[in-house]
């Protein structure tokens, strides 16, 4: 027997029209296997004359009224893929309040917004699912929320943002960043103002909904405090490269006892790594946890049809609880409480970039008590540096210090002793 389940949508930009398509091509596959008609009634929009990119299916109504979604009696699940953060949370809030399912793609509002949402649907006994808020065509979330109900995750690194990755491979490819960036604005992987994208915002709202599906903990933005890759050049991705290392923007979250360590920023990543090897505007979400051990998952991040599907999964979901009468169960059930620290406040290794003298630059870490080797001309790798001992070359203000993925000194072994005992290269 097929159930018809009737969907309003706000929005018909580019995954807004990848819903459409999506909905369209794979009605009679949803039909088939789930037993679900998804009928979309209405899409609200801002300008109804506006060109589309793909047509309205047949019986679907297009309004400019976000109202006239959001509290028609006769929807059942409102799917929101607007991209604004008040509009958004208002028109969330008045679906869950008239007893709507939502589905939405809306990182920034998630990240920033959604404890208020997740209370409000857990109130109203509604579902709030948002997959597709997070690596777009990988199932990151339901993944960490099912799949890793029986284990513990230690660490979470992800290049998140694709429009960054694609400008650092270009870069190693020998494209100068302003050169990098035009080509991903022709490409239509950054947008006209990328800043979110370049200074590491949108990577940071990312890492903080998957802080809670991995460690049940909340992040701020300021906790994050990411550092963007506009400091990074050609010479360094290259430099880099030619030694064993990939420059990444990781989003890095990392458990050591109660303590949970974040960072948004540019990392060296050796050659051979699963995270080194992927390139271009491709997502990858790498996990370490107790039971499983290390297991990577890739796919594309952004995309009118990643995200789509990752969209339309979540509608069947919210469908197939209708149906049932099993509505309201939370999207995350994982919550602890942790303590918040940056990852730059413990020791680790970095690679150095400086054109100043080899003498010199072996003399000043030396002098710091650190060990370093040069790799090449005007490129080294230290050993562990403790906080102080970073910031006293970072004062120089002429390298550049790229942390090392994976070469963490804890806490507690960091310690004065640290100092006299160091971790060779």
């Amino acid at each position: 027997m097929t159930t018809t389940i009737e969907i309003g949508m706000l929005g018909f930009g580019t995954v807004g029209s990848g819903v459409i398509d999506r909905l369209t091509r794979a009605a009679d596959q949803i039909e088939q296997m789930q037993g679900l008609r998804l009928h979309l009634a209405k899409v609200a929009v801002s300008h109804l004359n506006a060109p589309r990119q793909v047509p309205l299916p047949i019986g679907t109504r297009l309004t400019d009224s976000i109202e006239a979604v959001v509290t028609d009696p006769q929807i059942q699940v409102v799917i929101e893929v607007m991209g604004t953060l008040k509009p958004a949370e208002a028109a969330i809030t008045t679906a869950l309040r008239h007893g709507k399912s939502v589905v939405t793609a809306n990182k920034d509002l998630i990240a920033t917004a959604g404890h208020r949402l997740v209370a409000l649907a857990k109130e109203r006994s509604c579902d709030l699912l948002y997959e597709a808020s997070v690596a777009g065509g990988i199932p990151i979330l339901r993944t960490l929320a099912d799949s890793y109900a029986t284990d513990s995750i230690q660490g979470v690194s992800g290049i998140i943002n694709g429009t960054a990755n694609y400008i650092l491979s270009a870069m190693t490819n020998g494209r100068s960043y302003q050169q990098a960036l035009s080509l991903a604005q022709e490409a239509g992987y950054a947008e006209a103002d990328p800043t979110n994208d370049v200074a590491g915002l949108d990577a940071t709202y990312k890492l903080m909904i998957l802080s809670q599906f991995a460690f049940g903990q909340p992040l701020t933005v300021a906790q994050v405090a990411p550092v963007g890759i506009t400091t990074i050049d050609a010479t360094v991705c290259q430099t880099a490269a030619e030694n064993g290392w990939q420059i990444k923007l990781l989003a890095q979250a990392q458990r050591h006892d109660h303590q949970l360590y974040c960072r948004v920023a540019p990392v060296a990543v050796a050659t051979g790594r699963a995270l080194s090897r992927v390139d271009g505007v491709q997502n990858a979400v790498a996990l370490r946890s107790a039971a499983v051990g290390e297991s990577c998952y890739t796919g594309p991040g952004a995309g009118s049809t990643a995200t789509a599907n990752s969209v339309l999964n979540d509608v069947i979901v919210a469908a197939q609880r209708l149906v049932r009468g099993t509505r309201g169960p939370a999207f995350n059930h994982n919550h602890q409480h942790l303590t918040v620290h940056h990852l730059d406040t413990v020791a680790q290794a970095y690679l150095l970039f400086s054109d100043q003298p080899r003498n010199r630059i072996v003399e000043t870490v030396e002098t710091l008590g650190a060990n370093v080797k040069s790799l090449a001309q005007g490129c080294y790798q230290t050993g562990t540096l403790l906080p102080a001992q970073r910031d006293q070359l970072r004062a120089l203000g002429t390298l550049t210090l790229i942390p090392i993925e994976n070469s963490v000194t804890w806490p507690l072994v960091a310690s004065a002793q640290a100092i006299a005992t160091h971790v060779a290269i």
